[in-house]
């Protein structure tokens, strides 16, 4: 009952002291809230009052300046008419005097446009001017005035000064503020004697300017910010309006209201300290109260928690540990159990206390019995048994036995104390988690590769390697050791880095590594994969790839050799080339000479057959090099613009005689037109068309019918697919030819009776041609039903304009004198008896004449001591080759602009790249032509003289 009396009491204790708290607060707010309305109250009213009285003299002052204005110009007008305008100037001076603070500057324009200009100064100085112009654009306000007779006059006004000078005869509170609304602007207008707003920012403005254009008057609670801290006041507006002169103004007034709480505080200063210091006793008297009834609720709350939560945590484990409690006697009797037992077993608390009786023959229980016998003989206090059972419905589970033994102060056996739980899902687990283990190990046992464990700094952790020799031992002899410790020091950046990036990015990094075993010194090869086991560990992977090494080295040895051997024969064909060009070229120049000179017929048809021959076999040595180019993958892809039908029709025009001349009908089926225009490489496309198509002419006897088609697909908006076709009613080629037909060196028909003769190269090459280009060569054919070739090649579309470009056509007239007439000083380089005296016999039959060099060297010489215009250099001379040669005159300062023209039986195009590199101007492969040298000598005489006279 006391313990209820006391909280009674608290209670209205309490109820009391805040009642009573609250009430002395209310009333003091009150109080204060009273006197603070009645002070605004007061304020408001005699703002609006003052506000009102002095917006009302200021509009009354401007209206009679205005009327004052008006009678002005009247009297004016009146004095001119009377002709008394040398007392205007008296008339101005008394209407400037009149409102000295409000007119600042007065400007008459007489009816014939003369403007003065009147000034009132501050000195009483009146000043009288003639101006140019009547000001209409000033920034202060004006007022403008005609009069009847045609007199003009414009008023300059300071209503700002004006108003200022006006409310000095108004009362005006001390820290408020006096302002003229003009022109959007609020423009301070307050007393200057007195400490006031000057400029002032005020949120509710916008709301106060919406009244003042509308002409309504009024008062509003406003709110500005000064030095930083946010004032409450409020304002006063009397709108005025004044016609011409102004057509929106206004007088504002502003006071602000915190003096007046400052006032409050200070009045009823006492009255609030008594209050506070009868608050703070009270909160003491409350504050003592509360907490000592926390601290009995704490304590209270604190013993509660305790027990529930050890409750609570004893029916959670158990629930948790699908487990119960257990006591037994010494005998081994179950004396109690928790009710959890049905659960766990399926049978019910009494059937598990009855087969723990001092007679049962249950096995299990007298397995307990046995192990809880021999631990309280060992002096054991705790027991940790597991067993598989099974429950009453024959489900088979596993349970632990957790028992502690408890002895009384004898020493004797008291009660044992035993929880049973449920493990059979956990047991499960951890079978399952042993059986992966073995699965992993007898993988492991099994892999190829050896595995290592590392901790996240390399360090090794553990191993599995295949046992070999000692390398067992020297394996574990690295436990313990980092990645750098172990590999060769060149190796041990690279791995490093692998291990890290495999650490950090969580993928698999592959490294390759080598060392040589201690004690065999055989070197062995092994690509390692570091990747993540773990967060606390890496693993890697090392294959023995030695053997794969091994077969890698082979085989870059088997390239390098095939490589050699390729280089070989490209040296072989460049030199067959050069040897075979040597004497061809003698055979061919003197060819060109006999047809300059007077043949009879039959010599002329003997003639014509030796230069068929030599053009054969030079037809011969070009596909050999063409062939040999592109099995080296020296083949450059040149794109020029061009348009693929007008590109057809020519290389039919360079076939029609030979077509005509065996009456073949050669014709062209196109379905692009004329109008496309094309990006790819021109000439190799001619090349395989001109290879096809004369290989249709060749083997169409003779009234039969060659056609070529073209056509194009489109890829995309920019890329299409050329489609070539050509077809011929000439022999045909059997299925089994067919196969083997883009064969280099083969040939349809072989035999020594052959009717078509050649190389067997003219297919290959265009085959390999056409895969160069991105497309793809197909013949169709039967024996005796003529063939079809078809080829497609990759192509970029061009939309801009193309202008075709006409091809040069070679119209040098060989003449006798041609010397006299192209005079140039010459000297030929060449160490080859034969292709002197031809060269010797071209230049006498043109009539040039010219000296002899038989080795770079002397041509060195001779250049250095004489002046040359043209030099004919070949490449290969003993003492100083025609590259070195050629260089070593390029050193010279004077002989910058001499002509140097390579010779060389060598066809290949990086030989005359690097003619051209070495600072040769031109190049040319033998065998060397009457009609091409002199084209060459007339085109470098008229260069030679364009530079002289440049000079």
């Amino acid at each position: 009952m006391k313990k209820d009396f006391s909280n009674r009491g608290f209670q209205i204790s309490l109820i009391l002291g805040v009642f009573l708290i609250l009430l002395v607060m209310v009333v003091g707010v009150s109080f204060f809230w009273a006197i603070y309305s009645t002070q605004v109250d007061r304020r408001k009213d005699f703002l609006g009052q003052q506000t009102d009285l002095a917006g009302r003299g200021l509009e009354n002052e401007l209206d009679r300046f205005e009327e004052e204005s008006k009678v002005f110009l009247a009297e004016l007008e009146e004095y001119t008419n009377k002709n008394r305008q040398d007392e205007l100037g008296k008339l101005v001076r008394k209407m400037l005097t009149s409102f000295p603070s409000l007119v600042d500057t007065l400007w008459v324009a007489n009816p014939q446009g003369v403007v003065t200009r009147y000034v009132y100064t501050e000195r009483n100085d009146f000043i009288q001017k003639v101006v140019p112009q009547f000001p209409l654009d000033s920034v202060k306000p004006q007022l403008l005035l005609e009069g009847e007779m045609g007199h003009r006059m414009l008023f300059s006004t300071t209503i700002a000064r004006f108003a200022q000078d006006y409310l000095e005869n108004f009362y005006q509170v001390p820290g408020g503020g006096t302002f003229l609304y003009l022109g959007d602007n609020l423009i301070d207008i307050g007393s200057t004697s007195l400490p006031h707003l000057k400029e002032v920012k005020i949120k509710e403005f916008e709301g106060v300017k919406k009244d003042l254009y509308q002409g309504v008057k009024g008062l509003y609670p406003v709110t500005w910010k000064q030095e930083g801290a946010l004032v409450n006041g409020v304002l006063a507006q009397y709108p005025l309006s004044f016609g011409d002169l102004v057509h929106h103004m206004g007088l504002v007034i502003i006071l602000p209201f915190d003096d007046l709480r400052s006032g409050v505080y200070r009045t009823y200063f006492l009255l609030f300290t008594g209050i506070i210091i009868i608050l703070v006793i009270l909160i003491s008297i409350f504050v003592i109260s509360i907490k000592n009834y926390l601290q009995y609720s704490k304590n209270r709350e604190e013993s509660f928690k305790e027990v529930s939560e050890l409750f609570d945590q004893q029916n959670m484990l158990l629930r948790e540990l699908r487990g119960f409690v257990f006591f037994h006697n010494y005998k081994g009797e179950i004396v109690r159990a928790s009710d959890e037992v049905e659960e766990i077993l399926g049978y019910t608390k009494q059937e598990f206390i009855t087969a723990f009786n001092d007679s049962s023959t249950v096995p299990l229980v007298l397995q307990v019995r046995k192990e809880i016998s021999k631990a309280y003989v060992d002096k054991r206090e705790y027991l940790d048994l597991e067993y598989d059972v099974f429950r009453k419905d024959g489900k088979k589970i596993r349970l632990r036995i957790f028992e502690k033994i408890i002895l009384d102060k004898q020493g004797l056996f008291d009660i044992g104390l035993g929880i049973c739980t449920d493990i059979s899902e956990s047991y499960q687990a951890k079978m399952e988690i042993v059986q992966s283990e073995t699965r992993l190990r007898s993988l492991f046992n099994n892999l190829p590769d050896e595995i290592f464990v590392y901790d996240n700094f390399g360090r090794i952790l553990d191993f599995h390697v295949k046992p070999r020799g000692n390398y067992l031992e020297l394996t574990q002899a690295m436990v313990g050791k980092t990645l750098g410790e172990i590999v060769p020091t060149d190796q041990v950046l690279a791995l490093e880095a692998s291990f890290l990036e495999a650490r950090n990015s969580g993928n698999i990094q592959t490294v390759n590594v080598s060392w040589s075993e201690t004690g065999t010194g055989n070197k062995r090869y092994y690509e390692m994969r570091f990747f993540p086991l773990d967060s606390q560990q890496m693993i890697s992977i090392s294959k023995d790839i030695t053997s794969q090494k091994i077969w890698e080295k082979g085989l870059i040895d088997a390239m390098h050799a095939a490589d050699q051997a390729n280089k070989s024969k490209s040296e072989f064909l460049a030199n067959m080339s050069h040897e075979i060009r040597t004497p061809l070229n003698g055979l061919l120049g003197m060819i060109d000479l006999l047809e300059s000179t007077k043949l009879d017929q039959i010599q002329n048809q003997y003639l014509e057959i030796i230069k068929n021959s030599g053009s054969s076999l030079l037809g011969i040595i070009r596909d050999i090099l063409d062939y040999s180019k592109i099995e080296a993958g020296k083949v450059d892809i040149h794109g020029l613009i061009f348009s693929p039908v007008e590109e057809v029709r020519a290389q039919l025009e360079i076939l029609g005689a030979l077509a005509q001349k065996k009456g073949i009908l050669l014709k062209l089926q196109e379905e692009i037109g004329s109008q496309l225009v094309v990006e790819a490489d021109r000439d190799k496309i001619n090349q395989i068309l001109l290879n096809l198509a004369g290989n249709a002419v060749k083997f169409t006897p003779d009234g039969g019918e060659v056609k070529v088609s073209l056509s194009q697909e489109a890829l995309t908006e920019e890329l299409l697919m050329l489609h070539y076709s050509v077809s011929d009613t000439g022999i045909g080629i059997s299925q089994e030819n067919l196969l083997r037909l883009s064969q280099p060196f083969f040939q349809v028909e072989s035999s020594a009776t052959r009717s078509y003769q050649g190389t067997g190269l003219g297919l290959a090459i265009a085959k390999k041609m056409v895969e160069l280009l991105g497309g793809e060569l197909e013949v169709s054919s039967e024996p005796g039903q003529g063939a079809t070739f078809r080829f497609s090649v990759l192509a970029k579309r061009r939309l801009e304009s193309w202008v075709p470009i006409s091809k040069e056509v070679s119209a040098v007239e060989i003449k006798r004198d041609m010397g006299e007439v192209f005079p140039l000083r010459i000297l030929i380089a060449e160490d080859n008896e034969l292709n002197l005296q031809l060269m010797g016999l071209m230049f006498q039959q043109l009539g040039f004449a010219f000296e002899v060099a038989k080795n770079g060297q002397e041509a060195v010489d001779k250049v250095r001591e004489q002046d040359f215009d043209l030099v004919f250099m070949d490449v290969q001379m003993p003492v100083m080759n025609g590259f070195e040669a050629t260089a070593e005159i390029r050193k010279m300062a004077t002989k910058q602009s001499l002509i140097i023209i390579g010779l060389s039986a060598n066809a290949f195009e990086d030989d005359q790249n690097k003619a051209l590199e070495v600072g040769m101007d031109d190049y040319l492969t033998k065998p060397l032509r009457l009609a091409v040298l002199a084209g060459k000598l007339e085109q470098y005489y008229r260069k030679i003289k364009l530079q002289a006279q440049g000079r």
